[in-house]
């Protein structure tokens, strides 16, 4: 036993031979390959955070109908009971405040069937719905998909699978002089399938886009099929035993992307290395990475500012940009959806840097070429590191004479000096816009129901 041992160590520790490296040349070539895509930075620590991800959403299909007749001691040739097909699920999707990324969504996301209908008049059970949470601050947005038209083929098709035969009925022939009751069920059902597609081409559907700013807010993207008919739904007097019944129909189809745009009080922007995340960890409950290198952060922070009386900030905190980062250059600038509904806007800077007027013009450039007027929100500059002695109180007194429109506040993040100043500041511009927000949706509300009594 001992001498097998030995022999399986000797094995797992052989050198790697010219035919082993050999297998690993399409693993290679594969990451080779993604240094030219956008995604490579991010795949190359792994991408723990998703913000934007495309889905295909269909409701679950009708439950098939069901040919059954009632069979008694004493009753050889009883009606028709088969139940009807039960309906499909629907597809839901439902704001959770516990959610924090979008990454657990598959591509395609498909609800459950309806129940076949059985016999003794039994109906199938309607389809489990499909409850799809995302994050709060997710919107919701339809892809323009063409509308196909349905060529002859594929009605002809379509008319001759959505038949259920009780056993050897399809193989019966109806002799001359004989009315034919299967194709008046097929009649009935061809009114119907021509209603359904007149509703499809006529009916106004707007694309959905909505965006999920509450919690349990919740949206029905796609909607089940209905169930197919049993065969007691083609009883007539003339016809007391049919032996058909249909199958469910299919259920709705979207193509939607969702794109996450975090909901905070604050977001910080600022230049690779400037210390935001020292600065969020200082200021609220949150502990992102932090280190003396650029890009340590690699997907949006949200931390909480809690005060004495148990007053609430949120902050955002996202990573780094760089000049260029319109044109993808670094990580890029798509992260900035994470600050586009912050109340105020905070410009984390380098003040012991060589030039921290220049890196300030940088940001608030990338920011206008991201959105046009981004930066004429609220503001705030932060002037970071100012414990480096030498040119930090330099530079403050010299971007405090060329700044004028924004206040300018000096904080040493990492031995947190005058962070207490910079919490009571922005405490009291959110509580000013926060007044402002609430005072303006009352007015909206009395504008809406005053136009409802008129």
């Amino acid at each position: 036993m001992l001498s097998t041992f030995n022999i399986t160590t000797k094995a797992i520790r052989q050198p790697l031979t010219l035919n082993r490296v050999s297998n690993l040349r399409p693993l290679c070539n594969y990451h080779t390959d993604l240094k030219g895509s956008v995604n490579y930075k991010l795949r190359g620590k792994g991408r723990q955070f998703v913000d934007f991800i495309r889905v295909k959403a269909r409701g679950g299909d009708g439950g098939d109908g069901c040919v059954s007749f009632q069979r008694e001691k004493y009753l050889a040739k009883g009606p028709p009971n088969g139940g009807n097909g039960g309906r499909g699920g629907n597809v839901i999707i439902r704001a959770d405040p516990d959610e924090s990324t979008l990454k657990r969504l598959g591509k395609v996301c498909s609800a459950k069937r309806g129940q076949n209908g059985l016999g003794g008049g039994r109906h199938g059970t309607q389809g489990e719905h499909l409850i799809i949470p995302v994050p709060v601050g997710t919107v919701v947005r339809e892809i323009i998909q063409p509308i196909e038209e349905e060529s002859p083929e594929d009605i002809e098709a379509t008319r001759e699978a959505r038949w259920v035969y009780y056993p050897r009925a399809e193989q019966e022939t109806v002799r001359e002089g004989r009315v034919n009751f299967f194709k008046q069920a097929e009649r009935i059902m061809d009114e119907e399938d021509r209603y359904y597609r007149w509703r499809k081409r006529n009916e106004k559907q707007d694309l959905v886009e909505i965006d999920l700013t509450e919690p349990n807010q919740e949206i029905v993207l796609c909607r089940g099929g209905t169930g197919g008919y049993g065969n007691p739904h083609f009883l007539t007097t003339e016809n007391r035993s049919p032996k058909w019944a249909t199958r469910g129909r299919k259920g709705e189809m979207r193509e939607i992307e969702l794109e996450l745009k975090t909901i905070a009080d604050i977001g910080l922007v600022g230049l690779p290395n400037a210390g935001k995340s020292t600065l969020l960890g200082a200021i609220s409950n949150a502990h992102p990475k932090q280190a003396n290198y650029a890009f340590t952060t690699l997907h949006p922070f949200v931390g909480t500012v809690d005060y004495a009386d148990q007053y609430q900030l949120t902050v955002a905190d996202i990573p780094g940009l760089i000049k260029g980062a319109s044109r993808n250059v670094g990580l890029g600038h798509a992260f900035l959806r994470h600050v586009e509904r912050a109340k105020i806007l905070v410009y984390v800077v380098d003040i012991s840097g060589p030039s921290p007027l220049e890196d300030l013009k940088t940001l608030q450039h990338e920011l206008e070429a991201y959105r046009p007027g981004l930066t004429k929100r609220q503001s705030l500059i932060v002037a970071n590191k100012a414990d480096k002695v030498g040119t930090a109180r330099d530079n403050l007194m010299e971007l405090q004479k060329l700044v004028d429109n924004i206040p300018i506040i000096p904080v040493s993040a990492r031995y947190e000096k005058n962070v207490l100043k910079l919490t009571s500041v922005l405490r009291k511009e959110v509580e000013r816009i926060r007044a402002v927000e609430e005072a303006e949706r009352l007015e909206r509300l009395k504008e809406e129901d005053e136009g409802e009594d008129a």
